[in-house]
């Protein structure tokens, strides 16, 4: 049995036989050796918990102090270039009076929720490029292409189509672009909603491009450089200062204004008709000067003066004052300072006084000279004057003389003439006549005194030293 006891069974062999109950119990009668063994045993788990309790406890307070300095911190922010902004502790805004605005740079404050720092652009730039202008359909086409494109039967479509009425009752298209700035941040943050300033600016800008159209015409709103730009900057203005916006409107222009696409065509057509009528006219004034050079010289403006004095007093009736100013043109026209027509029509003038006294005064001598014989012998002098005037008619080339020999008696003849002489003869003198009216017309003055007074089949403006008729004097 002992033997038996003292064999250890193989690693992985049964044991058949059941173990037993224990025997003996063993207690330890010594506790105080038995509890410093125990402590002796426990020191070394102690120490290493403290340590990582005390490491664990410095790396919270370090963790902690990053996080107050992060907190500290959290309240610098940046104000960027082009931006501007304000401080608000508790949610109010803090700042000196009128100088609560932040520059540019980087700014301590409170951290939030205790404080914050708001920053917005102070300059933006918005546009109104399709509210009162013509729908395209989405498509990206030039303002000429849909000029060409226009058809008259097919009219601008309220709520599809964008326009404005102008003051004389006119629709117009433009397209606005306008530049605002913040002036005041404070009352910018206390009335206005960041996220919908620029809505709120655009409201302005149509209600002031609705105005301002209202006080101008189409041709002043197409045509006028600045002016219409100037009023919708106003009228926008007025909205965002009612609203203590803190906005401010800068500059506003209008890239684009145009009437309906449908008659612009016409318009266009307007617009060079007007060129043609300015050019036409400062054409027609360049002739009437140098007509006037041609009629009166340098001068001519001294002759168009008397002429207007003459036709007033004329047209008022003060018949001494027209005479009056009448001699004073007269002489004015004879003056050495006046050159061209005027100068050469009173040089013929006086040239042809010249022959006329030269010729009444040869026939008063000739008529003086036949006095004396016609006291002598009336009847002889009479005769001899028929007998001069007669060879004077049968002298001229037209005259043909016939004779007839002597105790004919009284006999009928009848001539007739060659149809070619006849007709050289109407041909020479139509030729004379023609001849002699122009020169007729190259004496006349190529003006009239007192043109807008002259009438057709009636009496017009006074011609007669009396002043019997036209006007300036009732007919009694």
């Amino acid at each position: 049995m002992s033997q038996d006891r003292d064999q250890v069974p193989e690693e992985g062999a049964e044991s058949e036989a059941p173990r037993r109950e224990a025997s003996a119990t063993f207690a330890v009668n010594a506790p105080e050796a038995a509890e410093a063994a125990l402590r002796s045993a426990m020191d070394p788990a102690n120490q290493s918990l403290a340590d990582s309790l005390k490491l664990s406890y410095r790396l919270l307070q370090l963790a902690i102090l990053g996080l107050l300095v992060t907190f500290l911190f959290s309240g610098f922010q940046t104000v960027q270039e082009g931006a501007t902004g304000v401080k608000l502790l508790f949610g109010r805004i803090v700042g000196e009076p009128g100088q609560e605005a932040l520059s540019p740079g980087l700014t301590p404050f409170w951290p939030y929720p205790v404080g914050q720092v708001t920053s917005f652009e102070t300059r933006r730039v918005v546009d109104l490029r399709t509210d009162f202008w013509p729908n395209t359909g989405g498509q990206n086409i030039t303002t000429d292409q849909q000029v060409d494109a226009a058809d008259i039967n097919k009219p601008v479509m309220p709520g599809k189509d964008g326009s404005v009425i102008t003051g004389d009752g006119d629709l117009a298209h433009v397209q606005v672009t306008a530049e605002y700035v913040v002036e005041d941040p404070v009352r910018f943050l206390e009335s206005m909603d960041l996220e919908r300033v620029d809505a709120i600016v655009r409201a302005a800008l149509r209600r002031g491009v609705v105005a301002a159209a209202s006080r101008l015409t189409l041709q002043e709103l197409v045509e006028q450089r600045e002016l219409p730009a100037q009023m919708v900057q106003a009228e926008s203005q007025r909205v965002l200062d009612a609203m203590a916006s803190g906005l401010k409107v800068q500059r506003v222009t209008l890239p684009e204004r145009s009437a309906p696409f449908a008659v612009r065509n016409q318009l266009s057509y307007l617009q060079k008709t007007r060129e043609d009528a300015r050019t036409t006219v400062e054409k027609a004034r360049q002739e009437a000067t140098g007509t006037l050079l041609a009629a009166a010289g340098p001068r001519y403006e001294d002759i168009l003066k008397a002429i207007d004095g003459y036709e007033a007093a004329l047209a008022s009736g003060d018949l001494a004052r027209a005479d009056a100013l009448m001699k004073e043109l007269g002489q004015r026209l004879e003056a050495k300072d006046i050159a061209g027509a005027a100068s050469n029509i009173v040089n013929r003038a006086r040239s042809y006084q010249s022959a006329v006294s030269a010729a009444l005064a040869k026939d008063l001598r000739r008529l003086e000279g036949l006095r004396e014989s016609f006291r002598q012998n009336p009847r002889q002098l009479a005769r001899q004057l028929w007998l001069e005037a007669v060879r004077s008619v049968l002298d001229q080339r037209e005259v043909e003389v016939f004779s007839l020999p002597p105790g004919t008696g009284l006999s009928q003849i009848a001539f007739g003439s060659s149809p070619e002489i006849m007709q050289a003869r109407r041909s020479a003198d139509a030729e004379r006549r023609k001849r002699a009216r122009e020169i007729e017309e190259a004496m006349l003055p190529s003006w009239n005194l007192g043109v807008r007074q002259i009438m057709i089949n009636k009496e017009g403006r006074r011609l007669d030293e009396k002043g019997e008729k036209g006007f300036g004097r009732e007919n009694k």
